[in-house]
């Protein structure tokens, strides 16, 4: 196999693996941690009431990292509280499947393998 063909099927499958990981992770985590963040009181982050969606990040970050930051724009405690492992597997597989290709993307293109 030719390492163009490796840089074409792995680009495939990490964007492939973001988009199914993104999908889930913002129709089950994101729907279960805004339900139970109303639950205590607490809303959607005045920053992202237009529904841009840029909490995802933030909860996916908070995820990975397992504890709570002293100034952060999201309610770290109640997330951190109510995550799933399944969660934490989905802010996991996302987050690395959007370095991969933030890295092989400008890699192949660098090295001529991409067009």
């Amino acid at each position: 196999m030719e390492i163009k063909s490796v840089f074409e099927v792995l680009n495939v499958i990490f964007v492939l693996g973001f988009l199914i990981s993104g999908f889930c992770f913002t129709r089950l985590t994101i729907r279960h941690l805004d339900k139970k963040i109303k639950e205590e009181g607490e809303g959607t982050p005045s920053w992202d009431r237009g529904g841009m969606g840029l909490r995802v990040g933030m909860y996916a970050v908070t995820l990975i990292k397992n504890k709570s930051d002293k100034a952060s724009l999201t309610e770290d405690e109640i997330i951190l509280r109510h995550a799933r492992s399944i969660d934490r597997v989905l802010a996991f597989s996302m987050s690395i499947s959007l370095v991969a290709i933030f890295i092989l993307w400008p890699l192949g293109k660098w090295l001529g393998y991409l067009v």
